[in-house]
């Protein structure tokens, strides 16, 4: 409302400079005419801004909805973008069909230009940290009268602020097509087809993905809505295999660049600033999984190589500046806070063993991922359960004091535990009251680590937050299915849902050893 709000200032501001310079002509007039020419223009001045307000509402409205579902359903990091106007809009759930392979998330709004996405991006694109954006924009744009050389600056601007966020992040520009409805534009939508085409072949991270000959043959307008501008299901049709193929051959040939080649493309390009590319020192991270059985597997057919750490790792050696990680899984089944603590002499042990082993390398950032209090939350069964929110913070912080003492220069990263259901009743009780209890402790996590921002900067994080909303969403689908005292219960990931939690896990790690100045 803010911006609907100065739209309409200026929009007064400016009737009441012009009135006042045609007020001695209006003078001259007869009182009737003056006020009904005054009354015409100023009824076509708000007449402007309704439809100003009117656009800004309908694309307000749909990017607030994105972020509210982005709360509900987190987009995976890693995942896939479509990224533009109506084209992808239209293709509605159909597109997540269409693509599944490739983990997609629609981001298509409105009428959209490539201002609308650059101001908006910091919003819906660029905080879930997308491995791949599959771009559809840029037609609004050259309709509106903007060139085709305006158009792919605009577009430049688009791939300096992704590449800024993730410079291993791949655009696939999906070209330009004919609509029968915009004819006239033929010749600007094929000279800024070139000028993409023509850039994509300079920089690496950039494809020019050419569906422009699969809309544009005799049958053009059967491919076409009734409106003969978006593409119809047949159309839709024609392109599927051919966005397909080329993720598909990425995948099959993309091996983890040289970033310092990378960057220097790009500063040639034009693209990014040579200021802004200083050479990245690649990490060797060393990472001691502290957990329970959702961090140690339990249920998966392979805890090798699908529990979260393992995956976790798979995901942080593809990031751009990590070259090595090792790792060590301490996740326990049916532990809690009061089990790591040192005093205990239960678990803290193998976590400084396994710690005490990576002690010695000088050359890796040594990081503890901590994820405990589902069996803290129980109302009975695991040690020392029911935890308090208050006693739970007060186990953390004891077990991150031990760890900061004798791991000088190390980072902690504590994640939020993940939902479980409320029928959750095995050997342990939990049930709703136990996930109310969890749910509690969130805040404590904040605390904690807003405390250590003063005693220890930079060595404390808040991990993963979004796991929990992502398994209340998908948890027939990213859980094992058990059996318990109140029947069926959602409680530990199967092999997809640990595939994906290691992936937050992973994200957030990568966040605290590569932290934004």
């Amino acid at each position: 409302m803010g911006k609907l709000h100065r739209i309409t200032s200026r929009i007064c501001h400016c009737a009441t400079l012009w009135s006042k310079a045609w007020i001695t002509e209006m003078k001259k007039l007869s009182q009737g005419v003056a006020i009904r020419f005054f009354l015409t223009v100023f009824l076509a001045w708000m007449a402007v801004g309704a439809r100003l307000a009117a656009q800004e509402l309908r694309f307000e409205s749909e990017i607030r909805a994105y972020e509210a579902k982005a709360v509900d359903d987190p987009p995976i990091p890693g995942s896939t973008f479509f990224v533009g106007s109506s084209t992808w809009r239209l293709w509605g759930p159909a597109l997540e069909e269409d693509f599944s392979k490739f983990s997609p998330v629609n981001r298509g709004f409105g009428g959209a230009t490539i201002p609308d996405v650059l101001r908006v991006m910091d919003r819906i694109i660029l905080p879930h940290c997308p491995a791949r954006i599959v771009f559809s924009c840029g037609g609004n744009d050259l309709a509106g009268g903007d060139t085709p050389e305006t158009v792919v600056n605009n577009f430049r601007t688009f791939l300096a602020r992704v590449w800024r966020a993730n410079p291993l992040t791949e655009v696939y520009f999906v070209s330009n097509r004919h609509s029968p409805a915009r004819e006239k534009f033929r010749k600007q939508t094929d000279q800024f087809n070139r000028l993409v085409k023509a850039l994509a072949g300079k920089v690496d991270g950039l494809y020019y993905v050419d569906v422009l000959p699969l809309t544009d043959g005799k049958d053009r307008d059967q491919l076409f809505m009734a409106d003969r501008l978006h593409l119809n299901r047949a159309g839709q049709q024609r392109w599927i295999p051919v966005i397909t193929a080329a993720l598909d051959e990425r995948d099959r040939v993309r091996t983890k660049p040289n970033l310092d080649d990378v960057n220097r493309k790009r500063v040639t390009a034009g693209i990014l600033n040579a200021s802004e590319v200083a050479s990245m020192a690649s990490q060797k991270l060393n990472v001691v999984f502290i957990g329970n059985s959702i961090t140690a597997g339990a249920g998966l057919q392979d805890r090798e190589t699908e529990a979260p750490p393992v995956l976790a790792t798979a995901y942080l050696k593809q990031q751009a500046g990590i070259d090595q990680v090792a790792f060590s899984n301490q996740g326990v089944s049916g532990y809690t806070t009061v089990d790591f603590l040192p005093a205990t002499n239960k678990a803290f042990g193998k976590v400084a063993q396994a710690a005490d082993a990576f002690k010695s390398d000088q050359t890796g950032q040594l990081v503890f991922s901590i994820v405990l209090g589902t069996n803290d939350s129980a109302i009975q069964g695991p040690n020392g359960s029911p935890v308090s929110p208050e006693s739970y913070r007060t186990n953390l912080k004891t077990i991150a004091d031990r760890l900061l003492m004798d791991y000088p220069g190390c980072k902690l990263v504590i994640h939020r535990p993940i939902w479980y259901s409320p029928t959750t009743y095995n050997r342990s009780k939990y049930l709703q009251e136990g996930l109310d209890r969890l749910q509690s402790y969130f805040p404590q996590i904040d605390g904690l680590v807003a405390a250590y921002a003063t005693t220890h900067p930079r060595q404390v994080y808040v991990g993963d937050t979004q796991g929990f909303n992502y398994f209340r969403t998908h948890y027939l689908t990213d859980f094992r299915h058990e059996t318990g005292q109140q029947g069926t219960f959602y409680l530990h990931p199967n092999k997809k849902g640990s595939a994906t939690l290691g992936i937050f896990w992973a994200e957030a790690i990568r966040k605290a050893v590569q932290p934004v100045n």
